[in-house]
């Protein structure tokens, strides 16, 4: 394994997940997320256009975090040797997919929506009815379907698979931490039902703990990488164990406050 290619990949996952914490703390404070996408369109067109100047970047940040996963996923396939391993080359087809069902979610926000609520600000009521056929159908299909039901699904399949590869390296990934991976690859599988409505939808708090609790182990998985080829090799140190778990108690708190 080449080191630099490790501390490449290290630094792209750090990189990815800045721009996930950016691209969320943003809508959280200018749009209400997530709790907005569930208000009537007109509600939630009329304050993404209010906030533009920070709403369009923000969802063009996430878009962008699509390309990021692809290339955290290509290189950890190159950097660490898994040429051979089938469960990686799963955990590899699952993460490019997902990042790209995850951008095309995302996509739509900065051009489409954006467009929408534009028209909407001056639209009669029968202009108003047409505007909510594209809102609605854009937002169950490229937002429901592709965004978050088959990008969740692709997530899954992803962390599980990658983390299960994880464990035929155990010179680089301590089992625990590969074995927190495939816990947090079921639970991504589990809330991603949640899109089925119904019953499901009591899933909904699952989807946020288990997302905070993958940024900590993307933060985590940096760190292992960061520390291959050094005496610290294979495990974590005291402050980087601190700023993972740290990291992941914030965001909990945060989203269930």
């Amino acid at each position: 394994m080449n080191t630099l290619d490790l501390r490449t990949t290290a630094w792209l996952t750090l990189a990815h997940v800045a721009l996930m914490l950016t691209a969320g703390l943003i809508l959280i404070i200018a749009f209400d997320f997530p709790d907005i996408l569930r208000a009537p369109m007109e509600t939630t067109l009329e304050l993404f256009h209010r906030n533009r100047q920070w709403t369009v970047p923000a969802y063009y940040l996430f878009t962008l975090t699509g390309i990021t996963t692809m290339g955290v996923v290509l290189l950890l396939y190159r950097s660490l040797d898994f040429q051979q391993s089938t469960t990686a080359f799963l955990a590899m087809v699952s993460g490019v997919l997902f990042g790209l069902t995850s951008s095309l979610g995302f996509v739509r926000w900065p051009f489409l929506m954006e467009h929408l609520a534009t028209l909407t600000a001056s639209a009669g009521p029968e202009q108003l009815e047409d505007i909510r056929l594209v809102y609605d159908a854009f937002h169950l299909y490229a937002g429901v379907s592709v965004g978050e039901n088959f990008a969740f699904w692709f997530e899954a399949a992803w962390t599980f698979f990658f983390a299960t590869a994880m464990l035929h390296r155990p010179g680089h990934f301590p089992r625990p931490f590969a074995r927190s991976g495939q816990v947090i690859g079921l639970g991504m599988l589990v809330y991603s039902l949640e899109q089925f409505g119904g019953t499901f939808s009591v899933l909904g708090p699952v989807n946020m703990l288990v997302h905070t609790a993958q940024l900590g182990w993307l933060v985590a998985l940096a760190f292992l990488l960061l520390n291959g080829g050094t005496a610290r090799q294979g495990r974590l140190t005291l402050p980087q164990a601190v700023t993972s778990i740290g990291l992941f108690l914030v965001l909990a708190i945060v989203s269930f406050t």
